[in-house]
Parts: structure tokens; C-alpha cells; sequence
């Protein structure tokens, strides 16, 4: 029982990240038969398309599927009350599994309420690469080691991501040569897409450990005491 919370995390977060890169390698495969090389010049959110993606359904129900079980996991991290950086990774952490959800729920077709959706999911990703960060230098709980690399790589994405969206149409714009030139903007957010996927496998490694730790730690106490 008393590990019950963190096999919560762990497992939530890591079939999670499994499903939705399973959903994305096998929809990317799909459009590479069609459009060849052209898919990793298109945003990562036309896969849910279902006007033009063959398996947009699989996407778009994978990434409801993950949201759920990102906000299973951040409920379980709410409820270990480890202090003040768990206490808002959770949070911010829950804001993103359900801004992960919603973009299931409302694809690109949706336009105007998948722009809403996705730039609250930019925003949260971006503040909880941020906290991560910031918790390296302070606490040195969670964050550390590959986790924390990623922190960084992905602040760096997502706020490349923030910079080129145009805020009035919470959009971002159309690339002029898609078929010549690079899109940049489709490949910061491929880049962000899989920094998020290995972010939650590298979280759910971490809790893991910890967990173990303190098994071992409780464990050694408790030899102590009987000696």
C-alpha cells in the first residue's frame, strides 16, 4: 500500500508515453507510403486530420488515451505531497494531460478550439520544463540527470514554438515552400513532440528509482532497529 502512488506513476506515465509512440510512429509510417520524406515537413498535428491523415482516429484517441493516464499520474504525484516542486509539477502537469486529451478531442478540423487547446499545452509545456530547471538548482528532487537534460532541450524547443506563434490567431504560419525548404515550425514541433514523449518515460524511470530508494532506505532502518 504504501508504494501504491508511485507504481500509479510509474506505470501511467509509461504506458502513456508508449501509447501515444506507438500512435505517432504507425501514423507517420502510414503518411511516409503516401508523402514520403514530405511527413516530417508537415506539423505533427495534421496526423490527426481526418479530412487527409489515414489513421487520424488512431492519433487522435491515443492522445486521449495519454492525457488520461498524464493526468492519473499527476493525481498520484499530487497525493505524495513530496513538497513544494511535486506539489506544482502536478499541477502544471495535470493542465498539460488534459490539454493532451482535449487535443484528441478536438483535432485540427476543430480549428479554432484545437488552436486553444494547443497553445495551453505549449504554455504548460513550457513551465513545467521551466520548474524542472529551476528545481535542479534548488532541491535537487526529481529532476536530474536525463530528465533534466531534456528540461532543457525542451524549454528550448517550446519557447521557439511560443516565439514563432502569431498570438492573434494563436496559429502559426503556413511555411511559403513546404515541398523545396525546410518548415521550421514542423520541425521544432516533431523536435518538442518526441522531447515530451521521452520526458514522460525518463519521469516515470526516475519515480521508480526513488521509490526504490526508499524501500532500501526504510528497509535498512528497519534492520537497524531489530539489531
Amino acid at each position: 500500500m504504501q508504494y501504491d502512488l508511485h507504481r500509479l506513476i510509474v506505470l501511467t506515465t509509461f504506458f502513456g508515453a508508449l501509447i501515444a509512440a506507438t500512435a505517432v510512429s504507425t501514423s507517420v509510417w502510414f503518411e511516409y507510403q503516401s508523402i514520403g520524406d514530405a511527413v516530417f515537413n508537415r506539423r505533427s498535428d495534421f496526423l490527426g486530420d481526418y479530412n487527409n491523415a489515414k489513421l487520424a482516429f488512431v492519433f487522435n484517441i491515443a492522445l486521449m488515451i495519454t492525457g488520461i493516464c498524464i493526468m492519473l499520474a499527476m493525481f498520484g504525484l499530487y497525493q505524495l505531497k513530496q513538497g513544494f516542486f511535486s506539489h506544482y509539477l502536478s499541477l502544471i502537469g495535470g493542465w498539460v494531460g488534459i490539454c493532451v486529451l482535449l487535443m484528441g478531442i478536438f483535432p485540427i478540423n476543430y480549428l479554432e478550439m484545437h488552436r486553444i487547446v494547443s497553445t495551453c499545452f505549449l504554455i504548460g509545456t513550457v513551465l513545467m520544463y521551466f520548474l524542472c530547471i529551476t528545481d535542479r538548482f534548488s532541491q535537487h528532487t526529481i529532476c536530474k540527470g536525463p530528465i533534466f537534460t531534456l528540461s532543457i532541450l525542451g524549454f528550448v524547443a517550446a519557447s521557439a514554438l511560443v516565439i514563432q506563434l502569431d498570438w492573434n490567431t494563436l496559429d502559426f504560419s503556413p511555411c511559403e515552400h513546404p515541398e523545396s525548404a525546410p518548415c521550421w515550425v514542423a520541425i521544432t514541433m516533431w523536435l518538442q513532440t518526441n522531447i515530451v514523449m521521452l520526458w514522460c518515460l525518463s519521469f516515470a524511470w526516475t519515480v521508480r528509482k526513488i521509490a526504490i530508494h526508499n524501500y532500501l532506505e526504510l528497509s535498512q532502518r528497519y534492520l537497524a532497529g531489530e539489531r
